[in-house]
């Protein structure tokens, strides 16, 4: 905590709260990423139960 509070006053809060904010949201980039491929994945087993390619679902 002491760290950060030297860094604020040595940098500038502008600086410091950009880097935070970049910071999570990198961490939380990542977490999207991997449920959106999680999905993705699901979605194709599902298609591949049915018996439905991909070109048959954007034909209709």
């Amino acid at each position: 905590m002491e760290q950060i509070v030297q860094a604020i006053s040595t940098v500038g809060f502008p600086i410091i709260a950009f880097l935070l904010i970049f910071w999570k949201f990198d961490k939380s980039l990542g977490i999207l990423i991997v449920a959106v491929n999680s999905n993705t994945q699901a979605v194709q087993l599902l298609l591949q139960k049915e018996g439905m390619g991909l070109n048959e679902i954007t034909k209709k």
